[in-house]
């Protein structure tokens, strides 16, 4: 008589979530012991520099808030009014003071919004350990809470070690009670859960359309431009300072504080809390908990299915490719074209080319880095454009010299350009460069076919770019001519030496496509930039300037000068290229 074993009850939600949550810190405390020295090191300092910055913050605020609202402070403004009477000096700092935290938590929310997507795409979908805890036994909505919350761990260390001291001196300032400080506590806890809550639900809807990684290439392009915004504004803070430095800006803030904001509603909450006005604290508080503790019920109610399916497909992921007739036809003469214009390579130079350029755009973390010099272009533009205008000299030292802003700046745009194209060199190809190891082609023309991408944006950018410059600011064509042929001829010295000293140190064994260049290739080229960069300038503008100082031999030197400048580059590519195919050709792939 056999007996059966009892039936397996099924593991609860919270014990699933204790489980998990057990786990993942007995990770955290193992990798945090068997660590390098230098990384705890690194861990105890951040976290005393933010505890730290905590309380400066904190005392910051305490002292602000204290001395906007001391009589003294107040008498001082009641004279300067009575003084300006048309100036519109406000008595009393009250009101725009009780506009202070929606602020803060509208800027707070923003920021939240706009991160809470990469943030839950990384912890729900692009986690290393996701594979191994989707197949555990435990309920799939525990999974979803231990990563939801997993993501919230930076969220909440900024709350807590920035936002929450700047709103406990907020209210120490103000003289409030311990009723503010509680209810501070937990608008902490509840706020990050609307906005992570709205971006994990758009997360797990486009995920099931679109590729997770895919996805993360999208908000990265999409971070990116906020960035170059940000850096952009940065840029005219003067112009903008004037027009927005006075009274009526502050009224205009004062509008954040609306009911229909949820960050306002947190914001009422806590004035309310301070100020012992239950009925408000109830109505603005619960409502703020209500919404939060809402869309995370749903988020958990959709984890159960759509999480999983969303994590499904990533597995399934792919498709057949359909060509047209007329897409082949357009390809033809695409590939015809290309032909025509880079006639001048190697047959087995030209494919690699191809290749480059057709692999480049599928990630599109590499077009972001494509959009930053472009920016720094119209910025800088602007900035020499409305400068000065150019010396009207046109003697041939001269135009070089008063030409080298543009030169310049077309210069460094191009050399952004070149280093995200090409500037990796054979390293983009990653662990599958043993295919091209084992391809019919020399390793001198699997460089020369490299060097040509990298080399792309110089004749190219460079000379669209200065030739708008030109015209902007009425330069002569002597100086256009000048300017360009020391980009071109510069530019050419500086991919080689990007190109060879990536191929001679590659890293191959890279994860994050960032970070594709060895410290080795990079401390080296940058000793080399220098060398190759005085060298050049040196011959090509110092020579002609000194033509300057002997009239009779200006010509001469300035045709010594070009004629070294092409002499020290045609060295430089010669000696770049032959010192990286060298090693290429050694190199061993495991």
């Amino acid at each position: 008589m056999s007996v059966s074993a009892p039936p397996r009850r099924p593991i609860s939600l919270l014990s699933a979530v204790g489980v998990l949550v057990r786990a993942q810190l007995l990770i955290a405390r193992n990798t945090f012991w068997r660590g390098k020295i230098g990384r705890k090191l690194l861990l105890v300092g951040a976290v005393a520099l933010i505890a730290f910055a905590a309380y400066g913050i904190n005392r910051l605020m305490h002292a602000l808030v204290g001395g906007l609202t001391s009589p003294g402070f107040v008498s001082a403004l009641q004279r300067a009014a009575r003084a300006n009477p048309g100036a519109g000096i406000p008595v009393d700092l009250k009101p725009f003071l009780t506009t202070v935290p929606s602020i803060i938590f509208f800027g707070t929310l923003l920021l939240l919004v706009l991160t809470s997507f990469s943030t839950v795409l990384s912890s729900l979908y692009l986690a290393g350990d996701i594979d191994m805890l989707v197949v555990a036994p435990v309920p799939m909505r525990a999974v979803f809470v231990v990563k939801f919350f997993g993501g919230l761990l930076l969220p909440y260390l900024l709350l807590f070690g920035l936002l929450g001291p700047a709103l406990l001196g907020f209210g120490q300032g103000l003289g409030y009670g311990a009723a503010f400080f509680v209810t501070a506590l937990l608008a902490l806890l509840l706020f990050p859960l609307l906005p992570i809550g709205i971006g994990t639900l758009l997360v797990i809807l486009v995920v099931r359309v679109i590729p997770a990684r895919r996805a993360r290439e999208m908000v990265a392009v999409i971070g990116g431009l906020v960035g170059l915004a940000w850096y952009v504004l940065s840029q005219f803070t003067r112009e903008f300072s004037r027009r927005v430095a006075n009274v009526q800006t502050l009224n205009s803030l004062r509008r954040l504080d609306s009911p229909l904001l949820p960050s306002a509603w947190a914001s009422r909450a806590l004035l309310a809390a301070g100020q012992h006005d239950w009925p408000t604290l109830l109505m603005y508080g619960g409502l703020f908990a209500i919404v939060s503790l809402a869309i995370f019920g749903g988020c958990l109610l959709l984890a159960e299915r759509l999480y999983y399916i969303g994590w499904s497909n990533m597995a399934v992921q792919g498709g057949h490719a359909h060509r047209h007739k007329r897409a082949e036809q357009s390809e033809a003469v695409h590939a015809s074209l290309f032909d025509q214009l880079f006639a001048f390579l190697p047959q087995q130079s030209r494919a690699v080319l191809a290749k480059d350029l057709r692999v480049f755009p599928r990630d599109l973390r590499n077009l972001q880095r494509l959009i930053f010099p472009l920016v720094i272009a119209i910025i800088w533009s602007i900035r020499l454009i409305s400068s000065a205008p150019a010396s009207r000299n046109l003697g041939f030292g001269a135009g070089i010299f008063d030409s080298l802003a543009g030169a310049g700046i077309s210069f460094y745009i191009c050399m952004t350009m070149a280093g995200a194209l090409g500037g990796a060199g054979i390293s983009r190809e990653g662990k599958g460069f043993w295919l091209l190891q084992v391809a019919p082609i020399s390793a001198f023309r699997l460089l020369l076919g490299k060097l040509a991408l990298t080399y792309l944006p110089f004749p190219l950018i460079g000379t669209l770019f200065l030739a708008v410059f030109t015209v902007l600011r009425h330069s002569s064509v002597l100086v256009f001519a000048e300017s360009l042929l020391l980009i071109l001829v510069v530019g050419l010295g500086t991919s080689s030496l990007t190109l060879g000293i990536n191929a001679a140190f590659p890293r191959l064994n890279w994860d994050n496509p960032q970070r594709q260049t060895s410290w080795r290739a990079g401390v080296l080229t940058m000793v080399c930039y220098l060398v190759y960069l005085g060298i050049a300038l040196g011959v090509a503008v110092g020579l002609p300037l000194l033509g300057q100082i002997m009239p009779r031999y200006a010509v001469a030197f300035t045709i010594g000068g070009w004629l070294l400048l092409l002499g020290v580059t045609a060295f430089t590519v010669w000696a770049a290229l032959a010192f990286g195919s060298a090693r290429v050709s050694e190199m061993e792939v495991a």
